[in-house]
């Protein structure tokens, strides 16, 4: 509580949200956000994806099946992208979340990437099945990493 929001904290988090908190000003329990230096979202979304049609459907963080995110950031353009959809559909074209936001001041040269969770009192699993980060240019795909495996 004494620090959330402070400046020197550099943390750039987006948030897979599966739990109501009203004193961080969340929208509901199954929330996609973007976070930083902490708790509070700076913009955030019902969790879902766009589909071909260009229709929004709607994913249940919560239902355990697998699914898919991508949080693409154009440093050009100051463009952060977060993109959702189930395990087994292409990345969509329209993303859930955009945000114009210069991350110039909250990344360092030297950080860590990884993942968090945060249940409070609630048991919960959470599951990374692989993962994929890159700077400057395009993270390797989940398809790719699984016809690499076939042909090995």
């Amino acid at each position: 509580e004494s620090n959330n929001g402070n400046l020197t904290n550099h943390v750039f988090a987006v948030e897979l949200d599966t739990i109501y908190s009203s004193e961080f000003g969340d929208i509901n329990n199954n929330h996609v956000a973007v976070d930083i230096n902490g708790l509070d979202s700076l913009i955030a979304a019902p969790a879902g994806y766009y589909d071909s049609g260009g229709n929004l459907r709607n994913l249940t963080l919560i239902s355990g099946q697998p699914m898919q995110a991508w949080i693409d950031y154009d440093q050009v353009e100051n463009q952060i992208d977060v993109t959702l959809a189930p395990i087994s559909a292409a990345k969509p074209a329209r993303s859930l979340l955009s945000l114009r936001k210069d991350l110039s001041e909250i990344l360092e040269d030297t950080m860590f990437i990884g993942f968090s969770s945060s249940t409070g009192s609630f048991l919960t699993h959470h599951y990374v099945l692989g993962w994929s980060f890159r700077l400057n240019g395009q993270a390797e795909g989940r398809r790719k990493r699984i016809e690499e495996r076939k042909i090995r």
